[in-house]
């Protein structure tokens, strides 16, 4: 199932063991037309594979992603699940037009 959604922030965490290095990509999107938001994350192995193609105020399909609980200490959001994305993630830029005119 294709989902579609816009990145409304993203951030980058710093590795707590060393700072000049990556811990994760955080991203808050804005999902489907009902305006949920819910927070996804990248992790260190993955960040040179997703990195470039991520823009905020894009929208984009995006398939083949896990879900996991949104639990922890460091929850940007109050949903209760967040998507992981993993080496089979599909993601594809899309050009929204009602995104255009707002």
């Amino acid at each position: 199932m294709e989902n579609i959604v816009r990145l409304i922030h993203l951030w980058h965490v710093p590795s707590y063991n060393n700072p000049s290095e990556l811990q994760s990509i955080e991203i808050m999107v804005l999902k489907g037309e009902n305006g949920d938001e819910i927070h996804a994350s990248i992790k260190r192995l993955l960040i040179i594979t997703y990195q470039h193609l991520l823009n905020e105020g894009e929208s984009y399909t995006i398939i083949l992603f896990g879900v996991g609980l949104n639990s922890g200490y460091y929850k940007p959001d109050s949903h209760a699940y967040k998507i992981n994305f993993l080496n089979i993630t599909k993601l594809d830029g899309i050009l929204m037009l009602e995104f255009l005119y707002m």
